[in-house]
């Protein structure tokens, strides 16, 4: 049983960066993540979350089987060290990366605290779709890949495969593997990190049966690969028959052998990864100490995942440069805010033990930020002129599913609220609303499942909910451009000109993908805005802001509006946006432009009701001479399935209005199809898929964008939102 580590031991390794390893397990779901890790945890001298003092990795694991959860929804960073032959101890972080990397192309947050990744891949399906993804993704973030080919057993067992096709798959796996690496890398790590058997960059094995090994563990063990054939071969298959290969090749020798010995450590890592995961000067002061990774410069943390816990908000972060300590005072760049660190901890297992300073390179626990989301980065208070946040790039996927929820007894409706504001907080994918008219609570998200999930999360934590059938987030927008639309009140001789157009589609993907607000200073935002969008000169000059929806407001008036002008014009084109005049679906991928407004005379109290009105009836008459339209998210979905199912699978997407945009059948095992899809019918499409294949379909989705609703559906679904609102015909 391996013992307890003390917290001393850690906190020297901590000092020693160049022996830290801050690494994640990725993977296609199912190809064995969550196997490998309780593999590794079993081994590795871990502390049981919840039986302190009395802690050993088999309780940990027992606890683990016994409430269901698995490592990738604990949201545990975990630590462990071990002193491999030749080597002094190295300090591995282990970071929980989720079990579905988000499918968007976009990375998440995980992958920002490590410098290297496992990549698990099942060796009975290879390197498949969702397997390319995170490889992608990994490499975006300057992320270094290893590759164990796991489930090697089912070779033996399922597939009866010989020793030379098997040595063909091992073949076609790593060249699959080197291929993205080659096209997703930067160069020169575009070569550098190919993999490779001979410089003992991939391990083989089986998690599951907790046995693994390396080129270099394999050659200098006593077993050969007859013998492992032989153990899966038997007649009378039964656990016994492998059980001894986990002490003659026990898996966490071969993961960790390739962690140290092909991963970097963070001084290595952030001399090449800060260009790539910071915007700001890589020669400026502070983008020296960080490529540096330099103890003594000012504390600056990228913090990745917050959790709300009975004491208050729990960050997770990577500190990049500095010493995080108690009693720090810290300012939050995307909140604006100064606030100052409580108390900072280690995690180990669940439990996290409080310390009183943590070096760099490290990964801390932060408890007490009380205005703190996902993504922030934190820095020294008196360090911020030229800091930029780590996180301009959205990593938000646009809800496009909605349900109704509404907790089971009345009396719950208040701390139902309270526990969907946490989850909005750790899970910044959700979206709440409470539709003003009929009072219905709303909540959306990427898709059914996800939904799903959180509604389960909801009832664990205290409040049983129930929840409609999910449906589709439409939005209103118009076709082309409006003339100068004038408007005069009717209580004073204020009036206001504006014109309506629909944005373009660069200027659109740019505000989706990019956090406008978090460019500093102006001058740069505004040099971003001319290269990255269609916005003239003088639009950019203007430009007040950019909403949720991709709604642009820009004033081009000859007077300078107050402060006070300015907020109430912001917050009353914030509630028009919510209503559109089609079926009170939120209005999306608008440009509004003030050309004059002329406020004289009115007293400042009559101010926002008198432009409310103004607005409201602008607006409306620029939509209506626009062309209003309605839009629908559409998924941009992969579909892997069997080469015979193509053709029944082609029948059907005609009756869906999916479009196909390619079809693979180069894959021995695996057909894949790209296609785009109406969110709308995407759940039945799915039913269908799923039986049509006999259930050998796996497919993923992703989002696209928001699309005009053809005109012969348009009208039939505008009535149909509408009677499901109870609004008046």
């Amino acid at each position: 049983m391996p013992r307890r580590k003390e917290i001393s031991e850690i906190l020297n390794l901590m000092e020693k960066t160049e022996n830290i390893r801050n690494f994640g397990l990725v993977g296609h779901i199912d190809h064995g993540k969550t196997t490998l890790s309780d593999s590794l945890l079993s081994e590795a001298g871990f502390l049981s979350p919840d039986l302190a003092g009395e802690a050993r990795a088999l309780d940990f694991l027992e606890e683990e089987q016994r409430r269901g959860i698995t490592m990738k929804s604990a949201n545990i960073s975990l630590y462990y060290e071990k002193s491999l032959e030749g080597h002094e101890p190295f300090l591995i972080n282990l970071v929980d990366t989720p079990g579905h990397l988000d499918f968007s192309g976009k990375v998440t947050r995980a992958l920002r605290l490590v410098d290297g990744v496992v990549v698990v891949v099942d060796a009975v399906e290879e390197v498949i779709t969702q397997s390319e993804t995170v490889i992608k993704q990994a490499l975006q973030e300057g992320v270094k890949p290893v590759l164990f080919i796991n489930k090697v057993d089912r070779l033996i067992r399922e597939l009866r495969l010989s020793d030379e096709e098997i040595k063909k798959k091992y073949l076609r796996i790593i060249k699959a593997f080197n291929t993205l690496i080659e096209r997703y890398a930067d160069p020169p790590f575009n070569h550098k990190w190919k993999v490779s058997p001979l410089a003992g960059s991939v391990a083989f094995g089986s998690a599951l049966h907790k046995w693994g090994f390396t080129l270099k563990i394999f050659e200098g063990g006593i077993l050969k690969f007859k013998d492992i054939r032989e153990r899966y071969n038997k007649d009378t298959y039964t656990k016994d028959t492998y059980a001894d290969l986990a002490n003659f090749f026990p898996i966490h020798k071969a993961i960790l052998e390739m962690v140290v010995d092909h991963l970097p450590n963070p001084i290595q890592a952030q001399k090449y990864r800060i260009e790539k995961i910071w915007d700001g000067d890589i020669n400026s002061e502070l983008g020296k100490v960080m490529v540096n990774c330099d103890p003594t410069g000012p504390l600056i943390v990228c913090l990745s995942k917050v959790q709300v816990d009975k004491h208050g908000l729990i960050s997770t972060g990577r500190i990049f440069s500095g010493q995080c300590t108690q009693k720090n005072e810290v300012f939050l760049l995307n909140e604006n805010n100064y606030e100052k660190i409580q108390r900072i901890a280690i995690f180990m297992g669940q439990r996290r033990e409080q310390v009183e300073s943590i070096p760099v390179g490290n990964i801390v626990a932060i408890e007490g930020l009380k205005k703190i989301k996902s993504g922030e980065t934190i820095i020294e208070s008196n360090k911020i002129d030229d800091m930029v946040p780590f996180e301009s790039v959205k990593y938000v996927t646009t809800p496009v599913v909605t349900v109704s929820i509404e907790p089971e007894y009345l009396r719950e409706l208040d701390k139902m609220k309270e526990l969907i504001e946490n989850m909005l907080i750790e899970d910044p994918n959700l979206k709440f609303d409470i539709n003003e008219e009929n009072g219905e609570f709303l909540l959306s998200g990427a898709g059914p499942l996800h939904l799903e999930v959180t509604a389960n999360e909801i009832g664990k934590r205290g409040v049983n909910v129930s929840i409609s059938e999910p449906r589709a987030v439409f939005k209103e927008s118009c076709r082309s451009y409006s003339s100068l639309i004038s408007v005069n009140s009717p209580n004073s001789p204020s009036s206001l000109k504006l014109k309506i157009e629909r944005l373009d589609e660069k200027t659109i993907r740019f505000f989706q993908n990019i956090d406008y607000k978090t460019i500093k200073p102006l001058a740069k935002l505004k040099e971003i805005l001319a290269e990255e969008t269609s916005l003239n000169e003088q639009e950019i000059e203007n430009f007040l802001m950019c909403d949720y929806d991709q709604n642009i407001l820009i004033y081009k008036g000859e007077f300078e509006l107050s402060e006070l002008h300015k907020n109430a014009i912001l917050e009353i084109f914030e509630k028009i946006h919510l209503n559109g005049p089609l079926c009170s679906e939120k209005i999306a991928e608008i440009k509004i432009t003030i050309e004059e407004l002329n406020i004289q005379n009115i007293p400042d109290e009559n101010f926002f009701t008198e432009l409310s009105v103004m607005c409201y009836e602008a607006i409306k008459k620029g939509l209506a001479e626009a062309e209003l339209i309605l839009l629908e998210p559409i998924y941009h979905t992969i579909i892997q399935l069997p080469p015979d199912y193509i053709k029944n699978t082609i029948t059907l997407l005609t009756k869906y209005s999916a479009k196909i945009k390619t079809i693979d059948q180069n894959k021995e095992y695996q057909a894949v199809m790209e296609i785009l899809i109406p969110v709308r019918h995407s759940i039945k499409f799915a039913e269908e898929v799923r039986s049509t294949s006999s259930g050998r379909a796996f497919w993923q989705n992703e989002f696209y964008a928001f699309m005009e609703v053809p005109q012969h559906e348009s009208q039939k679904l505008i009535q149909d939102i509408k009677f499901f609102k109870g609004i008046s015909w």
